[in-house]
């Protein structure tokens, strides 16, 4: 379905230019009464209204897809996104051109696709599947499904950390059915699982060579930790910042979420810092709890622009009482302003394109957000 955004603009313009023509083109007399029905119809049915963004027009939903839709998984390009299929015969990763609207079979299997993860260049892409419950199977392709190596892990689970300054090397750590865990190195280049010993199980690179995480004790249950950094050559850890609830690391930044609670409300400060940890900037927003802590709303990060994509809630609140929806903000990291791009949203997961003027969004990534335009899109049909 070829579908357009500005719909409202689209009518008047057309009813502005036929009135034109009436007026000057004819006298009042013969004037005609049987004006085509679109033109009497003030909505005008999707389908005839191609949807545009400022890439060029968006053609959705995908047609003809093969299999049920599984979830997409990010952005190849700024108009190229990746999403799984299932059939009875197993998975397949599809690229999708939204502005063409073709479908290009990537990769399949018999097995069950878990995830996929983009690299940073967007040059490759890494598979998961699972053969069966006790294994992961990690398969890494080009862009255009060239597969570039596969290998099987023992595993119930799998966290992956991709390197921002090396791609050939990713951080994999698989947890069993208990949740104990075993964390290797993949080198890509030379095809090499290697196993190393890490102080915590989730850990993101911070350079080429050293790791970020926080330090719990599993022994003194507690809301935050100190954050440390991790040679993997040395094996030696040291300090970097205290009393931190949740982190993650971008190119050229690192972000901490630290949490100021009182009897009024709660804040959730989320501060940006560069790899010598001087701070850059911060973001101040109201802060929900949950049973367990704090709930932290989902995030994106454009890495070419450093912008932050995050929803904002209304008020404080415990999320089991929160009654407000979110706007979809977006921070500046550089310039530190925030801007609100789309108000009362729901709290989903979010990818965005790399020119940051589409998001994927949904808890399969189901829908396209047009941000200039504000539209929502489905990626299949109802």
């Amino acid at each position: 379905m070829v579908l357009l955004v500005k719909i409202k603009q689209a009518l008047y313009l057309i009813l502005f230019l036929l009135l034109v023509v009436l007026l000057f083109g004819c006298s009042k007399e013969s004037v005609p009464n049987n004006l085509p029905q679109s033109l009497h119809n003030h909505e005008l049915k999707k389908k005839e209204i191609p949807l545009s963004f400022a890439g060029g027009e968006v053609i959705l939903p995908i047609k003809e897809m093969k299999g049920s839709f599984s979830s997409a998984s990010g952005w190849l390009d700024n108009q190229t996104i990746l999403y799984v299929t299932e059939t009875s015969e197993g998975s397949a990763l599809y690229s999708y051109d939204i502005v063409v609207g073709q479908s290009t079979l990537l990769y399949s299997s018999v097995h069950s696709i878990v995830s996929v993860t983009v690299s940073p260049t967007r040059n490759s892409i890494l598979i998961h599947s699972s053969p069966n419950s006790s294994m992961g199977l990690v398969t890494i392709i080009s862009s255009s499904g060239k597969i570039i190596l596969s290998s099987e892990i023992p595993s119930n689970e799998l966290a992956i950390e991709w390197n921002e300054y090396n791609e050939n090397l990713l951080l994999i750590t698989s947890f069993t059915e208990d949740w104990q865990y075993h964390t290797y190195t993949l080198d890509i280049s030379n095809n090499t699982l290697s196993q190393i010993i890490i102080p915590q199980p989730f850990a993101y690179w911070s350079n080429v060579s050293e790791l970020l995480y926080l330090d719990w004790r599993a022994d003194s249950p507690s809301l935050s930790a100190p954050l440390k950094k991790y040679n993997i050559n040395s094996k030696v850890s040291k300090d970097v910042l205290k009393d931190i609830y949740q982190i993650d690391v971008f190119p050229k930044h690192t972000l901490s979420i630290t949490i100021d609670s009182n009897e009024e409300s709660s804040i959730g400060t989320y501060t940006f810092y560069d790899h010598d940890f001087q701070e850059k900037s911060r973001l101040l927003l109201p802060q929900l709890s949950n049973f367990s802590g704090w709930f932290v709303p989902f995030y994106d990060y454009n890495k070419d622009s450093h912008v932050f994509y995050t929803f904002k809630p209304k008020y404080s609140s415990d999320i089991d009482t929160y009654e407000g929806t979110f706007d979809l903000i977006k921070f500046s990291v550089e310039s530190d302003e925030e801007q609100v791009v789309i108000e009362d949203l729901v709290n989903e997961p979010i990818s965005c394109s790399p020119n940051g003027t589409l998001c994927l969004y949904g808890y399969n990534l189901e829908n396209l957000l047009l941000l200039g335009e504000k539209k929502e899109l489905r990626l299949i049909e109802e």
